[in-house]
């Protein structure tokens, strides 16, 4: 299974305040002080990453919704209000799913896809099978390379952002 950002946070904060925070000396107050800067920061991001998305969802719609408003209100060229009100946006209700909850619900569909794909490949005819199965794993394969990139492996996979559009995956 491949960790979640979120599983890797909450490691790396059991990590921090298990090894680094104990090995600071008692006197090193300055340090201490940042350490705790850091712990911070990592609750914050423990509590907020996860609806990231959602949030931004849900702020963009409402913005959309107040653009269009104050924009009826006035008189005048309206060319730019419009252009922006034209860029393509979320769906409303892309910001009622939980992350934690979307993540688990992958992982059923893969377990399923699997135990699918596994019947299907022991019975006669499998090549339409192996033909969708190479292809989603194609896909899986160039999300996961371009998600650990900044880790430095690989070395050449595409930008994440690259490898999320609808268009091509969906």
């Amino acid at each position: 299974m491949v960790p979640t950002v979120t599983q890797q946070l909450r490691s790396m904060r059991r990590r921090f305040c298990d090894t680094i925070l104990p090995a600071l000396p008692a006197d090193a107050e300055f340090a201490r002080e940042q350490a705790n800067l850091m712990l911070a920061t990592f609750d914050w991001l423990l509590d907020t990453h996860e609806h990231e998305y959602r949030y931004q969802v849900v702020e963009n719609h409402e913005y959309r919704a107040l653009l269009a408003a104050l924009s009826a209100l006035t008189g005048g060229d309206r060319s730019q209000v419009e252009t922006c009100l034209a860029e393509p946006g979320p769906a409303r209700d892309e910001a009622s799913v939980p992350l934690a909850d979307l993540a688990g619900q992958n992982r059923r569909l893969k377990e399923h896809a699997t135990s699918l794909a596994s019947a299907l490949l022991d019975g006669p005819g499998p090549s339409a099978a192996r033909t969708l199965l190479a292809n989603a794993a194609r896909a899986q394969g160039d999300r996961e390379l371009a998600y650990y990139r900044s880790t430095g492996f690989p070395q050449n996979a595409a930008p994440l952002g690259s490898n999320l559009d609808t268009a091509r995956h969906g």
